[in-house]
C-alpha cells in the first residue's frame, strides 16, 4: 500500500541519499510529481550543488540528474535539522 510522505519527509530523503552518493543517474519524471517538485524546492533554496533539472524535456516529462550532486553547507543544517524533527 502507498504511504503519503510530507514534504519534509520527501526532502529528508532526497537530501540524505545525495549525501549518501545514491543517485547514480539522471531520471525522467512527471514534472508535477512530488519527487521532482521537491527536488526543484530543494535546488531553488540552495540546498545542492551540481543538481541538473530540465523541465524543458517535453510537456509531461521532466529530467532531474543528481549523481554529481551535493549538499551545500545550507543542505547539511537542513537535513540535521529535518532528521532532528522526526526524531522528536
Amino acid at each position: 500500500m502507498a504511504h503519503n510522505v510530507s514534504h519534509d519527509e520527501e526532502l529528508m530523503g532526497i537530501l540524505n541519499d545525495v549525501h549518501n552518493h545514491c543517485f547514480r543517474q539522471g531520471r525522467q519524471l512527471n514534472p508535477n510529481s512530488m519527487l521532482y517538485t521537491t527536488i526543484k524546492a530543494a535546488n531553488d533554496e540552495g540546498y545542492l550543488n551540481n543538481a541538473v533539472l530540465d523541465n524543458t524535456y517535453s510537456a509531461t516529462l521532466a529530467s532531474a540528474d543528481l549523481s554529481a550532486a551535493t549538499l551545500t553547507e545550507n543542505g547539511e543544517q537542513k537535513l540535521q535539522a529535518l532528521i532532528k524533527a522526526s526524531e522528536a
